[in-house]
């Protein structure tokens, strides 16, 4: 026997709404969304004796455009004549060059291919073709999709783009063959990015935020072992960075760095030279300690990797007063008896004009790390061993806003 599906009612219809409040009514949350293309006033013009090209939505002055993940790439060609045109096309492609071992690969990480008039249209041609296409954020790798890298120019790889407009015409003697005159205009593809949650200000006392909000600091563990001769006790070294661990390329970066150990393992650390106010003094005899901002590249071809580092950033450290014995960060390492510590605060400041933030896509990735570096300035006579750790970070464009931003 069939069963009869219940008979349903229709849905009244949805309520209209609007922006505007009501009486009564107060907004409890707003999030603004504006565009890049609100703010990019600017317009690009490439010209050439037949043809102009025009790109929108572009910082006034530019010299090169730029444009985001996802970026509306709009404008207008413009052609001195139309007479005889076979097709008018729009390209943008991307290419990967990477340097191995003498030898050089080139990968094609965007072909998109845009008609925007052919002869075979019933209309004819015009002086002035609009278009609006979206710059890609993927490519395929493997049949896999990877993030498309930005413009970058480095010894071991260089990806770089650009916009064509192709303007065929048959040839004069072979109607069969085709001719055509190509305009090409490197683009800058700079997709930006933002950490999840804000930063500390560099400003604020690290005693201060450690006591009242201590989850907005990460803990970074590391050792700086001794000589077996000296028999003295390995410093336990705790690095203090803000817990997102993700920072913009605008802002400083706030550090903690705090040294345990006994006494006669700390001596080396301690300027007996300067004057004694209660607190540590950086010895620059024995012990170089040194917090600084590394970028790696590295390039992985089939079983071959290739990697290049170099600093962009420095710490500065002053002294500071220990914590408290008290204090919750000595829960996962305790105290112990006998153990003394050396604290400075720092700050970590870009020391190149970086614009391009830690990414990853195969086969290049540029990845980033906060280095403490502890180095004996006479490693034959110091009784402790240098060390070296090195903890990940990623690196981005743009601080936090509390306005949501398309891009």
């Amino acid at each position: 026997m069939e069963s009869i599906p219940p008979s349903y009612t229709p849905s009244p219809p949805s309520p209209s709404y609007s922006t505007q409040l009501l009486p009564g009514e107060q907004t409890v949350e707003e999030t603004r969304r504006r565009s890049p293309q609100a703010l990019n006033t600017g317009v690009f013009r490439r010209i050439t004796d037949s043809t102009t090209l025009v790109l929108k939505d572009q910082q006034p002055g530019s010299i090169t455009p730029v444009y985001g993940r996802n970026g509306l790439v709009r404008g207008h060609i413009s052609l001195r004549s139309s007479e005889g045109l076979v097709e008018v096309t729009l390209k943008l492609e991307g290419h990967l060059r990477l340097e191995t071992s003498g030898a050089a690969i080139t990968t094609l990480v965007a072909s998109d291919s845009y008609s925007l008039w052919s002869s075979s249209s019933t209309e004819p041609c015009p002086m002035t073709l609009p278009f609006t296409i979206f710059f890609p954020s993927t490519f395929m790798d493997r049949c896999k999709p990877q993030p498309l890298p930005p413009s970058f120019e480095h010894k071991l790889a260089t990806c770089t783009y650009t916009l064509s407009v192709v303007i065929s015409r048959p040839r004069r003697f072979l109607s069969s063959f085709r001719s055509s005159d190509c305009l090409v205009v490197p683009v800058c593809y700079h997709p930006r990015s933002r950490p999840h949650t804000p930063m500390l200000p560099s400003d604020v006392p690290f005693m201060t935020t450690v006591k009242s909000s201590p989850e907005e600091w990460h803990q970074v563990l590391s050792t700086m072992n001794a000589t077996q001769s000296s028999r003295l006790t390995p410093v336990q070294c705790l690095l203090f960075i803000p817990s997102s661990q993700v920072y913009p390329l605008s802002e400083t970066i706030p550090f903690h760095l705090q040294l345990r150990a006994p006494s006669s393992s700390l001596a080396p650390f301690i300027d007996k030279s300067a004057p004694n106010h209660g607190l540590p003094v950086l010895s620059s005899e024995e012990i170089s300690i040194r917090v600084y901002i590394l970028r790696q590249v590295v390039v992985k071809i089939f079983e071959e990797q290739k990697s290049s580092n170099r600093i962009i950033g420095e710490g500065k450290l002053t002294c500071s007063s220990p914590l408290p014995d008290n204090h919750h960060s000595y829960r996962n390492v305790p105290l112990g008896k006998g153990i003394d510590c050396l604290d400075w605060d720092g700050e970590l400041q870009y020391t190149e004009e970086v614009t391009i933030g830690s990414f990853a896509t195969n086969p290049l990735s540029v990845r980033d790390f906060i280095v403490l570096s502890l180095e004996p300035l006479q490693p034959l006579k110091c009784p402790l061993l240098a060390s070296k750790h090195l903890h990940p970070i990623r690196l981005v464009t743009d601080p936090w806003s509390d306005h949501a931003v398309t891009w």
